[in-house]
């Protein structure tokens, strides 16, 4: 079903446990009394947000605009606020929907507070319209319009998976064409969908983009004295035009050999490395990505290779969808948390193609794929494994997952709850203690931005993708953060010896990092 344009005043994400938020969760101020909510007044919000999926940041910040139109499909509710560097949107519609595909909901903003430029829609001018479903947007200037990617606009939208409510973050400095996207200190935002509206009468919302002087908590790369054991989980894209995987490009290896210098992780768990074995990934780990001779390597699957500096006691693929295997991997990690450690690599079919004539859909794919890791957790838990699990050891299941489509597939990986359950037995809760996994949820190291996939070429705007979970009754996450080097300071990245270019060279997902030490 699709929405309207939009409300363009809110600014970033919402969201209930597992990924996809209910609109009857969240208690917004929703007086027709208060100022903040007339069409015509032009309130500020500057908040520190960040988009990743939860709407804390959102909680204690005024309601930009609340639909009373009370229909079964629309845009319900809008939050606005900024940052000294992005304009943040937060989002309730109903029914949920992906909001990178399959969908009209369109965002209207009148960056320089003027009904005589831009284009003429819902009473405002807009100089940007951005359709979500579509991907695409246009900028209309002086009477010329431009075509513009997410890039231009420094677009980002979370979550990638299903869901109710989103947060929306725009680039403040963006200048599509060389024209700067804000051109002024206050705008005008609109949001519409085929059906719905908001707000309902003509002209937007105003918003004025104060001063913020909020600081930014953001993770560094340091690596704490509380930590035990660093975790890297890396989609090395493979480049399919020579058939083999990116880290064994000589064009990409220094940045990838700068990358783990300034991580120096214990664990690596890559996707992607299909036409090689174990034993040339540990080749190349030595010889140019500057890793060293003491770790062991292990490969199942068709593409999953782990590394360790830990003895691997133990290995074993764990069934999915045909080729699209899991992989659990036994380390010795006594020295380091008393105890073995079992990683878990993953990477399930991505997109959301078909399904072809003899196939099930890609989100019937990945459910699969969840599904057997979860039956296979539970079977292990209980002595019904391929190998023994002592009671009580730490899990961690990361890689390339691909969520983007329905939300349950994360939430299987993190409750338990699987769906096929006439194929791979009753749901079971993954921890020790019967309850769900942490879903670690890092955020890019100086950014707001939880986002682990980046690609400027694509028309798909940066997504979350790759994802970290632990069993937090028994381990504890001290630290976390993805590495993305254009968003970082110039002085962080010589500290840490690291180029801007060096991620969107290595790959287009981000290195996922991981702290953790004994609980």
């Amino acid at each position: 079903m699709r929405l309207q344009p939009f409300l363009f005043t809110v600014f970033a994400l919402l969201l209930t446990t597992g990924g996809c938020g209910g609109a009857g969760d969240i208690e917004p101020n929703e007086s027709s009394s208060d100022p903040s909510t007339e069409a015509d007044a032009y309130p500020s919000q500057p908040a520190r947000i960040y988009v990743d999926e939860s709407a804390d940041d959102w909680d204690s910040l005024s309601v930009r605009a609340v639909d009373p139109d009370g229909q079964a499909t629309n845009i319900q509710r809008l939050w606005v606020a900024h940052s000294q560097d992005r304009l943040f949107l937060h989002m309730v519609v109903q029914p949920a929907l992906n909001l990178q595909e399959g969908n009209d909901l369109t965002l209207y903003l009148d960056t320089d507070n003027d009904p005589s430029t831009g284009t003429q829609a819902l009473g405002l001018g807009a100089e940007l319209t951005w359709t979500f479903g579509e991907r695409s947007g246009k900028m209309v200037r002086n009477g010329a319009e431009q075509e513009v990617s997410h890039a231009d606009i420094g677009l980002t939208t979370l979550p990638t998976v299903r869901s109710d409510t989103f947060e929306v973050a725009l680039d403040r400095s963006a200048a599509p064409g060389g024209t700067p996207l804000f051109a002024g200190d206050s705008l005008r935002i609109a949001l519409s969908s085929p059906g719905d509206r908001l707000p309902n009468a003509n002209g937007g919302l105003g918003y004025a983009l104060t001063a913020s002087e909020v600081p930014l908590a953001a993770p560094g790369i340091e690596r704490p004295p509380a930590s035990a054991l660093r975790l890297l989980s890396y989609n090395s894209v493979n480049n399919f035009d020579r058939n083999r995987s990116a880290i064994f490009d000589p064009e990409r290896q220094p940045s990838y050999r700068r990358i783990f210098a300034a991580v120096s992780p214990d664990v690596i768990a890559f996707q992607e490395v299909y036409s090689e074995s174990a034993a040339e990934t540990e080749a190349v780990a030595e010889s140019e990505l500057g890793l060293s001779d003491a770790w062991t390597w292990a490969k199942h699957g068709a593409d999953l290779v782990l590394g360790s500096r830990f003895p691997i006691l133990d290995s074993e693929p764990i069934p999915g969808y045909e080729s699209n295997r899991s992989a659990a991997f036994l380390l010795d990690a006594d020295a380091a948390l008393g105890s073995p450690l079992l990683v878990i690599n993953m990477h399930p079919p991505c997109c959301n193609f078909g399904p072809d004539e003899d196939d099930p859909s890609r989100n019937a794919q990945r459910q699969q794929v969840v599904d057997n890791v979860v039956a296979f957790l539970r079977d292990l838990k209980q002595g019904e494994g391929p190998f023994a699990l002592p009671e009580n050891t730490p899990i961690v299941v990361m890689g390339d997952m691909n969520f983007v489509g329905e939300a349950q597939q994360p939430r299987t990986l993190r409750t338990g709850q699987i769906v096929n359950t006439d194929r791979f037995g009753p749901p079971a809760p993954p921890d020790w203690d019967g309850s769900s996994l942490l879903d670690t949820a890092p955020r890019q190291v100086a950014s707001p931005l939880h986002t682990t996939w980046v690609d400027m070429d694509s028309s798909f705007p940066p997504g979350r993708l790759d994802y970290a979970f632990v069993t937090d009754s028994v381990l504890e996450v001290v630290h976390e953060f993805v590495l993305h080097t254009p968003a970082m300071p110039a002085d962080l990245r010589d500290t840490y010896g690291l180029r801007a270019s060096d991620t969107p060279t290595a790959s287009d997902h981000l290195p996922v990092v991981l702290d953790v030490a004994p609980r």
